[in-house]
């Protein structure tokens, strides 16, 4: 069996499990290079804060391999929901994705600007202009 890979403050030099203690925070980062097989390594970064002493801690979560599918990013998501002219419903984009309704709401005026495009939020809803 492979020996499960240990998180380490580096305040007190406690050690954990990273599944074993509650993440603060979680994201992807996507190798930029393919392997031999053609395979692209994803790995799950984290932030915990030390069950012992409180110290913020960010490391791998997890890796794993696979087809990398920018289809199913939450930039991709947002991007296409905004460029795709229909009005939709904030809350559902929210569940689709795992982030919460007020994160999305602060998040479409940025891609808005980015992408030169015009729209409003309306309650839940976002309308295109």
């Amino acid at each position: 069996m492979a020996k499960k890979k240990l998180i380490k403050c580096k305040n007190c030099g406690e050690e954990w499990i990273p599944t074993d203690v509650p993440t603060k925070k979680e994201w992807n980062i996507v190798s930029p290079m393919p392997d031999k097989q053609g395979n692209v390594t994803i790995t799950r970064m984290a932030t915990w804060d030390c069950p012992k002493c409180g110290k913020n801690r960010t490391g791998a979560k997890a890796k794993t391999k696979g087809e990398f599918k920018e289809e199913e990013t939450p930039k991709y998501k947002i991007e296409h929901a905004i460029s795709s002219g229909e009005k939709f419903n904030i809350a559902d984009l929210a569940e689709e994705i795992g982030f919460d309704i007020e994160s999305i709401k602060k998040i479409i005026p940025m891609y808005l600007k980015k992408q030169n495009s015009k729209g409003k939020i309306d309650g839940d809803f976002f309308i295109p202009g």
